[in-house]
């Protein structure tokens, strides 16, 4: 059914080894978008930014009218191809699999936030680390949150932009608040 899916903004399954349990997709040169956002050579101006959100919603609308909800979506399940589109990964598959990220896939949650730091550790020290971008109400059902739901998706998705918009990693904290630009005549 994966092997199906036809999107532009979903990450094409080619195969899959059976020797060693691998699925093989097609390759995404730049990275993940996670990968970008920390990346400080990579200038990323608001059309930019726009453009990369604009992937992830197509993506996510073909995903849930083909397939279902994600599941899982972040911005490290989201690959950039040499032409800076994103595509959607790995949906589904972290049922298949346990968490086994460390602090070291998350480069800005190194360092320390005032009072954010106990809990981000101790997501860390439990592997808990893919739960950053799940919704409240899924942290709290234990079903549903191991399918996923549209809802959570669109959860998830909120923080993935909040990552795009200000490129500081997960809750980041910002010590201004966004204003809009007034362009006096």
């Amino acid at each position: 059914m994966v092997k199906d899916l036809s999107c532009d903004h979903i990450c094409r399954l080619i195969g899959v080894c059976v020797d060693r349990p691998h699925l093989v997709y097609e390759y995404c040169p730049k990275g993940s978008l996670q990968d970008v956002l920390e990346s400080e050579q990579i200038n990323l101006d608001w059309m930019f930014k726009f453009s990369l959100i604009q992937d992830i919603c197509r993506g996510m609308i073909y995903l849930h009218n083909n397939l279902g909800p994600h599941g899982n979506l972040k911005s490290s399940n989201c690959l950039v191809d040499s032409r800076f589109v994103v595509k959607i990964t790995d949906f589904g598959l972290h049922i298949l699999r346990g968490p086994k990220y460390t602090v070291e896939d998350y480069a800005f949650h190194r360092s320390k936030f005032a009072c954010f730091t106990y809990f981000i550790e101790a997501i860390y020290t439990h592997n808990l680390t893919y739960r950053l971008w799940t919704s409240p109400e899924l942290l709290r059902d234990k079903v549903s949150s191991a399918l996923g739901t549209i809802k959570g998706d669109v959860y998830s998705f909120a923080i993935v932009c909040q990552e795009i918009i200000y490129r500081k990693g997960v809750f980041f904290l910002a010590t201004q608040e966004l204003e809009p630009k007034v362009n006096s005549k």
